[in-house]
């Protein structure tokens, strides 16, 4: 346990910048947006109310447990690609996702994780300041989409999930990744994740909330000899992990007429960017993040040169 109070700590962040009692007092319905994105509620929240929440992820939140051997989202040098790459060795594949997560994560499951975690927070007096925390990292009952303490309580709530799905699968020589909601369990055995929907879903149950469910309509089982797609990337029948196939075509065909007929490339890149420059930046990015293999291959194919000048950052006030 530390010995910084709270406010001590608030006080060497913001530097007289803000105050203790500002924070503790927070009119939260001012400083709170909500709008929807793909049948998604997502919530914008003032410059003032994110700083504090960046405040409580920094000086808390990171300090609570989490699975690290499973969890890929929202880690240090952990991402979709490690997540994936985590199960090339295999050749079956169980994929699902929890339902509604976030939106079933109540201001109740908050307060009882940072009890939980208490003693890993360096802060003297956070005892005390459960219950207002909590209460500032939710909104309507839930952890909200777009909050920045969202992605890091995500993971603490489902630690004990985690090490009882994993406990689980290591008993049965079944390798298992989560990437926030998603979750992906693999073997050289199809017949052992025949019967992983109602396991899974019992322990989501009985280790994280009684009303998380999982998603029967992503629910499935995939093997190599069929298209084995994953958290957006492709494992191949040779165990190599890489970008979809029509991505590669829409980069192909943009690269050929950047390098060929900037007429015809300005016409290619509106259909498929709406003319934005930083998509098709963001796309090659991408690649390079996700199979520097396939970057390199491009590179030769049109030029080292091409691909530089299409990877700076030169759009960031267009579009």
């Amino acid at each position: 346990m530390g010995n910084r109070t709270l406010e001590q700590a608030f006080n060497a962040v913001f530097h007289k910048k803000d105050s203790f009692e500002g924070f503790l007092t927070l009119a939260r319905e001012d400083h709170i947006e909500e709008f929807h994105f793909k049948d998604r509620k997502i919530y914008r929240t003032s410059k003032k109310y994110k700083s504090y929440l960046r405040f409580l992820d920094k000086v808390v939140l990171r300090h609570l447990a989490k699975n690290s051997e499973v969890v890929h989202s929202y880690i240090k040098q952990r991402s979709v690609l490690t997540a994936v790459t985590a199960h090339a060795g295999n050749s079956a594949f169980f994929l699902t996702d929890i339902k509604s997560f976030f939106p079933n994560v109540t201001t109740a499951d908050v307060e009882r994780v940072l009890s939980r975690g208490k003693e890993l927070i360096p802060i003297s007096d956070f005892d005390t300041h459960i219950p207002y925390c909590a209460q500032l990292m939710t909104w309507n009952d839930s952890i909200p989409v777009g909050f920045p303490t969202s992605p890091q309580l995500s993971n603490a709530f489902l630690f004990e999930f985690d090490n009882a799905l994993l406990k689980f699968c290591e008993s049965r020589g079944l390798t298992y990744t989560r990437y926030s909601d998603d979750i992906v369990i693999s073997s050289d055995d199809k017949e052992a994740l025949l019967s992983l929907r109602d396991s899974v879903q019992e322990l989501l149950h009985t280790h994280a909330s009684p009303k998380l469910l999982i998603n029967a309509e992503k629910t499935r089982i995939t093997h190599i000899g069929n298209k084995v797609k994953i958290l957006g990337l492709i494992i191949t029948p040779d165990g190599h992990v890489t970008i979809d196939s029509k991505y590669k075509k829409t980069l192909e065909s943009i690269l050929h007429f950047y390098t060929t007929d900037r007429s015809r490339y300005d016409d290619l890149l509106s259909k498929r960017f709406d003319g934005k420059e930083h998509s098709l930046f963001g796309l090659l990015h991408y690649v390079k993040a996700t199979d520097s293999a396939y970057l390199e291959k491009l590179q030769k194919k049109y030029g080292v040169l091409a691909l530089k000048m299409l990877m700076e950052e030169r759009w960031s006030d267009k579009g």
